[in-house]
């Protein structure tokens, strides 16, 4: 036998080595795999019916055309239209709680850290804005309404959960900064924290997915949402100054100063970003 018909057989026994290293996959695991996949289209697909026409005149047979599945198809997975919108917020919103997380698992100064989850929080409203401008219009309390199910009243409260826990984490990201002096102490956290977020919802619903916008104000309307929030948290700092300057909060004083310093730089990066955007 010839040593290149030898090693030729050597690789073959090895490659089949490799090969039989891995347990083949399970019927169970396929099925799991296959089921999640099926799902992830018909969120997908359900996602864009929801876009075009609206929660309201929406139905499950254009979110199976649109799947390109059958109606009852649907069904398995999802017991109604409004179950299938709730499953799909659920979605969106784990998937910002998750991006918060490793934000604040990062140990970021606090000024940085809060302007990065306000541009999570951006993204966030970017790639869902069909779906918040359906719960802007339609409301968590009618849907609450229409379920009579237990499973999807159960995805109701989920969906609810998510949000406080999403808007908890948002909290705590203000609360570092608010606690340091860099932002001013004129309402308690709660309220802080609830002005800043609605900032950043206003001036996304006032960018709208058209041209209006571009064309009563000459903006960009891509970046105005963290131009805005940008505004609004200079004229904070700004008011946090004055109160120190004044002699309120002196206790936060030295500390204040301290982070400022640390995050100068950051924000001078940051600024001149915006500016040229």
């Amino acid at each position: 036998m010839t040593d290149s018909l030898l090693d030729a057989m050597s690789r073959g026994s090895e490659t089949e080595a490799s090969f039989s290293f891995y347990p083949p996959m399970s019927v169970q695991e396929r099925k799991r795999r296959e089921r999640n996949a099926r799902r992830q289209t018909i969120l997908e697909a359900a996602a864009s019916v929801f876009a075009k026409h609206g929660l309201d005149s929406a139905t499950i047979e254009m979110v199976a055309r649109a799947a390109e599945v059958a109606v009852g198809t649907i069904y398995l997975y999802f017991h109604s239209r409004d179950d299938l919108f709730l499953q799909l917020t659920a979605d969106r919103i784990e998937e910002l709680v998750a991006r918060y997380a490793t934000i604040q698992a990062s140990a970021l100064e606090p000024l940085i850290e809060l302007r990065t989850m306000a541009r999570a929080y951006i993204d966030y409203l970017n790639n869902s804005r069909e779906l918040f401008l359906i719960h802007q219009s339609v409301g968590y309390a009618r849907i609450r309404k229409r379920l009579k199910r237990k499973s999807e009243i159960e995805h109701y409260n989920h969906v609810l959960s998510l949000g406080h826990k999403a808007f908890d984490q948002w909290e705590a990201a203000v609360g570092r900064v608010y606690e340091i002096g860099l932002i001013p102490n004129v309402m308690d956290l709660p309220t802080t924290a609830s002005v800043m977020w609605a900032s950043l919802n206003g001036a996304f619903l006032l960018t709208g997915n058209d041209n209006t916008f571009r064309e009563l104000t000459g903006l960009n309307p891509d970046s105005f949402v963290e131009r805005a929030f940008e505004f609004h948290l200079s004229a904070a700092q700004a008011l946090a100054a004055h109160h120190i300057g004044n002699g309120n909060g002196d206790g936060r004083r030295t500390q204040a100063k301290a982070c400022a310093t640390k995050n100068r730089e950051a924000v001078q990066t940051h600024s001149a970003a915006t500016a040229n955007a």
